[in-house]
């Protein structure tokens, strides 16, 4: 960052400017008119005003012009089963006629800082360029799949006619739900403020299933034209579908199977590859057979990012809660790779004590190291994401004089992370 440059927090009188900087540096929110403009402006006074753990950071010269930005979102997230702080960064932007000055790597490494600061040892985002912020040591988090149904691929096995519409009187009835699921599933983030004002303004659609006036399942969707073709063709997107009961999930895959004569194709996206096992047929509209004989059911796509932000501080956090533990005393000799985080490059004596445990970082060690590995790898594989396992075949990790499939049992969550957050 130059001399008399400064990162701090955005305050109204700078809204103006971040809006012409959001503006071109996405232009698809479309917001390069006046009008636009106002609005977005409006959104941020809004969004300022409220307490809801969004902060707006921006990077100016000595002119105070600004010449980037950021959203910080502070969240609660399930991490193998504990709800703990972590930050999410979202609406990197840079001036259009200051790029390539290093703008975006001061603003990512503010993010850092802060959560170092503010004790939050986990951050994540979703990527422009996921090969960017590897390099920055992000690691690759769950796959996403995308799956394009006909209704009637999916099983009519529940009572439709216990499926309900639901309307802004029912938030709490669905954030409690909601907060339910996050609980029982690593990875999910509690709702957001940002979240609760979709359910007030109704921007979706929900239905849901209640059981003794407690509701156990419900689906948000939309209704959309499809592209090209006539009025009373439609697809439907469904943008969230949680339950607690697997009655509730058959009530709603039921409703959703009776919309066949009005809706085309059903996209829903999940984390959960083993959907396809629900499906009569799980064929999308791809008419595409990937050698030998393999039809496609789904694409998929990488989307948020994991990056430990203090080692340390994460390990006696998360104590690896809900894994096994080692049955004796051990001790390994970990050295981690962060160039981008240059304070948590080295190596880390981690111990195992009987209840704990416990890590300390070696100012320096001549003895020989059990596992070394990038700071994005690691990321991903406590979070579950991958195992160590599959690195080592991969080459990207290098162990020695260590069991790797225990390692697997003591560090990485037995599944994968869900996220529903966008951000």
């Amino acid at each position: 960052m130059g001399e008399n440059n400064l990162i701090r927090l955005l305050q109204k009188r700078d809204f103006e400017q971040a809006a012409d900087v959001v503006a071109f540096a996405y232009p698809g929110m479309n917001i390069q008119s006046s009008e636009k403009k106002l609005e977005f402006i409006e959104r941020l006074t809004k969004e300022q005003d409220a307490e809801n753990g969004i902060q707006y950071f921006g990077y100016f010269n000595k002119e105070e012009e600004l010449l980037g930005m950021y959203r910080l979102n502070d969240f609660e997230c399930n991490v193998n089963g504990k709800f703990q702080r972590i930050f999410g960064i979202g609406m990197v932007a840079v001036h259009l006629l200051h790029k390539k000055e290093k703008i975006a790597f001061a603003l990512l490494s503010h993010f850092h800082q802060y959560a170092r600061q503010e004790n939050v040892s986990l951050v994540s985002l979703y990527p422009f360029n996921p090969s960017f912020y590897r390099k920055m040591g992000y690691g690759y988090g769950p796959m996403k799949y995308e799956f394009k149904i006909k209704p009637d691929a999916l099983i009519a096995n529940g009572e439709k006619g216990l499926v309900e519409f639901l309307s802004p009187k029912d938030e709490e009835a669905i954030v409690t739900l909601y907060n339910d699921y996050a609980q029982k599933n690593h990875g999910m983030i509690k709702r957001t403020w940002t979240e609760r004002q979709r359910i007030k303004n109704a921007v979706t659609n929900y239905v849901g299933v209640k059981e003794n006036e407690q509701l156990i399942g419900a689906l948000a969707f939309t209704l959309e034209p499809v592209k090209d073709s006539h009025f009373l063709h439609q697809h439907m997107t469904v943008l969230e579908w949680i339950w607690t009961k697997p009655e509730a999930y058959k009530q709603l895959a039921s409703w959703l199977n009776s919309q066949q004569d009005q809706v085309d194709r059903i996209i829903f996206r999940t984390h959960d590859q083993s959907f396809v096992h629900a499906l009569i047929n799980p064929l999308n509209e791809s008419n595409h057979l990937i050698p030998s004989v393999y039809h496609e059911v789904a694409t998929s796509g990488t989307g948020i990012m994991y990056r430990i932000t203090n080692v340390i501080d994460f390990i006696h956090e998360m104590n690896f809660q809900q894994l096994k533990k080692p049955d004796e005393y051990t001790r390994i000799l970990l050295e981690i790779e962060d160039t981008f985080l240059s304070e948590q490059n080295g190596v880390y004596e981690v111990i195992y004590n009987g209840d704990f445990w416990n890590a300390t970082k070696l100012a320096d060690s001549t003895e020989e190291i059990n596992i070394t590995i990038g700071i994005q790898d690691i990321s991903a594989w406590w979070m579950g994401c991958v195992s160590l396992n599959s690195l080592y075949n991969y080459g990207s990790v290098t162990l020695t004089n260590i069991d790797i499939h225990s390692l697997d049992e003591w560090f990485k969550p037995k599944k994968g992370p869900v996220c529903f957050t966008s951000f």
